[in-house]
Order: structure tokens, then C-alpha cells, then sequence
């Protein structure tokens, strides 16, 4: 048998950066419960920030750097999840929407429900009345926790108000294993690009204060990022999030794909990245070879549409990593994506002194 490892095995062994995206994106943090979250970035940072502050609603602020422009890149740290909204008499639970969730990726899932007694594992489920020849109206689901009764239920700790969230499944597809599935990309995977280019800029330098986190909220109205932006004050910001990629049987091919580099967005229905920003990141790409993709999307927002309210207003740039299957229980993104959306960041970041801060603010 032969001693030489899989494509895949090496990068498992050689990279705990997986093991970090895994513990990232198995914690559950629905909007509005984001403190598990919050809690672990916090201990990340901790070694590497100047220093760590938090909003009025819960969103986290990392500071490196004494001097220069304020330099704000995060990304939200809820996803998509459910709230308990009622307990029938024979033991189901009726839920509602926490962020919007496709109902085509819900059926027949596994979900933690978090009650004061502790998490109470549920299995989404047809309810009552719901058909069977198409795809139902979630008002039409339940979770099945295993219960005859609503007395047994409420037993077990179920209350009106608990948050229900998609239980973590972890894998690694292709080869190479660089095709990676979880839960919570949108959008760990921005906070973990927030975390891992505060790193590369302490080692390497940077002329300006750079401030990584994460906001509350997003999935609800984008909430935590206003309030995160008034403590803030950015001069230039970037919303770290997941593009939408359609390289899928079926798809328009009019977004990016996965594994060919972070996606620029160029607009949303919340906000249109500032045009010298946008061309001055695409400039910094093609100088350090670093691929990337431009996109636009016709519907759907993130917090740049609150970080450009700021002050007197904030010069701003969604960089997304591509991800398949979002705002689903199971999505996927691109290992590579993910590093050289940190590679693009960095480079981005170590080139905004005063002078070019200053020259892409000028209208």
C-alpha cells in the first residue's frame, strides 16, 4: 500500500485552519443570540487586537494600530435561524423565521432548539395539513422533538422565544477536500477573513487603525451594523460576507463561482460600492496576482448599506467570498476563496495611508 497521502489528507494534516472554520461555523448564534459567538472571537482577538470593545446591541470591535484612517472590515456574526412560536397539544413545535430561510432546504433537517434547560435536538417536520406534492409554506412546518404532549414538551424546557438553530455538519468535498460544507458561512466566513487579516497586518504593518469584528444582527435588518458604525467612525469600510455563486446546473451564470477568487460587488439592493474604492481593490489584485471576480446582486443587502451612513458618510466595498446553498440549513464555499480573500484584504489594508484614504473620499 502506498505511504504517500491524499491531496486532501495533506491539507488536513498540514492546516489547523480547518479545524478553526469548523469550531467557527458548528457554534450556533441566530440573530439576537450571537453571544457564543461574540464570546469565542473574543478569546481570537485577544492576542492580537489593541483593544476590544462592544456595542450597545452586542457587536464586536477589534482595534490594531495607534495611527491613520479608520480602516472598519467585518462581518456579521448571526445566521439564519428560528424562533419557537407556539407548542401543540401533542408535543410539536410551531416556529417562525429568525432571517430569511429557504423552505426547500429546511424539510426533514436536524436543528437545536435552546431552551433555559438546555438544547433540545428537533427534527423539522411536515405539519399538520401541509402538502405533499410541493414544497410547503413554513408556517406549515414543525420540529419534532420527541414529545407526545405539549406538558411534555414544556418539561423539557421549550418556551415561546427560544432560538432555534441548524444543527453543525461539517465536510470536505472534492479533491483536495478544498470544497467546504457547514452551516453559518453567511457569515462566519467574514468574521474569520476580519480575524485572520488583523494577524497578517500586525506581522506585516499597516499605515492606518484597522478595526475587525463582528456585527449582530444582520440577518433581521442589518441592526447591529448601524450601531457598530456609529462607534466606529469609519473613513473607509468593507462588509465582509458570502457572494451568491450560480455555477450550478440550472444557474444564470450571472455571479461568481467557486474557487475562482473573492467576489467584488459592485451593487446591491442596499448599497453601491464606491467606484474609486471598487477600482482601487481590483488594481491591488491584479498587482499581486490574486484572482478575483465582480458581481452584482439584484436583491438581497448587507451591512455596507448601514457602514455607508456613517458620519457624514463612509466610502464603501462588499467583498464577498463565493458560497453555493445560503440561507440554508447545509452551504458551501472554497478554501481558496477564503485565503485569498484574506491575501486581497491585507493588501488592500497595508496600501490605505492618509493620502489614499483621503484621495478616495474626494468627490
Amino acid at each position: 500500500m502506498s505511504s504517500k497521502k491524499t491531496e486532501g489528507e495533506k491539507l488536513s494534516a498540514r492546516d489547523p485552519e480547518l479545524r478553526f472554520l469548523k469550531e467557527m461555523t458548528d457554534i450556533q448564534g441566530t440573530s439576537g443570540h450571537e453571544g457564543a459567538v461574540r464570546d469565542y472571537l473574543w478569546k481570537q482577538y485577544v492576542d492580537l487586537a489593541d483593544k476590544i470593545v462592544t456595542d450597545g446591541l452586542g457587536s464586536l470591535l477589534a482595534y490594531h494600530g495607534e495611527d491613520g484612517p479608520r480602516v472598519l472590515a467585518v462581518g456579521h456574526m448571526d445566521e439564519v435561524g428560528f424562533m419557537v412560536r407556539a407548542i401543540t397539544n401533542d408535543g410539536f413545535v410551531k416556529f417562525s423565521r429568525c432571517g430569511f430561510f429557504f423552505v426547500s432546504g429546511v424539510l426533514s433537517q436536524h436543528f437545536t432548539i435552546h431552551t433555559d434547560k438546555g438544547p433540545v435536538e428537533a427534527l423539522c417536520s411536515l405539519g399538520p395539513g401541509a402538502p405533499f406534492d410541493k414544497f410547503p409554506e413554513i408556517e406549515q412546518l414543525v420540529m419534532d422533538i420527541g414529545c407526545k404532549s405539549k406538558e411534555e414538551a414544556e418539561e423539557l424546557g421549550v418556551r415561546i422565544g427560544d432560538f432555534i438553530e441548524p444543527s453543525g455538519n461539517f465536510r470536505r468535498l472534492g479533491p483536495g477536500g478544498k470544497y467546504l460544507v457547514n452551516k453559518a458561512w453567511d457569515n462566519r466566513i467574514g468574521c474569520a477573513v476580519a480575524l485572520r487579516t488583523m494577524e497578517q497586518l500586525k506581522e506585516q504593518g499597516h499605515p492606518n487603525v484597522f478595526i475587525g469584528g463582528g456585527s449582530v444582527q444582520e440577518e433581521v435588518g442589518t441592526r447591529g451594523a448601524k450601531t457598530l458604525a456609529a462607534l466606529a467612525q469609519p473613513e473607509i469600510a468593507f462588509s465582509l460576507d458570502v457572494g451568491i455563486a450560480d455555477d450550478i446546473p440550472g444557474g444564470a451564470h450571472e455571479g461568481s463561482s467557486l474557487g475562482k477568487g473573492p467576489e467584488l460587488c459592485v451593487m446591491d439592493s442596499a448599497t453601491i460600492s464606491n467606484r474609486k474604492l471598487l477600482k482601487f481593490a481590483a488594481s491591488v489584485a491584479e498587482e499581486c496576482k490574486i484572482p478575483y471576480q465582480t458581481a452584482l446582486l439584484q436583491r438581497g443587502g448587507t451591512d455596507a448599506g448601514e457602514f455607508q451612513e456613517a458620519g457624514a458618510g463612509c466610502p464603501v466595498l462588499v467583498l464577498n467570498v463565493p458560497s453555493r446553498y445560503a440561507h440554508t440549513p447545509t452551504s458551501m464555499i472554497h478554501y481558496d476563496d477564503y485565503r485569498n480573500t484574506i491575501r486581497l484584504l491585507t493588501e488592500i489594508v497595508k496600501r490605505l495611508d492618509r493620502k489614499t484614504v483621503d484621495e478616495i473620499r474626494r468627490f
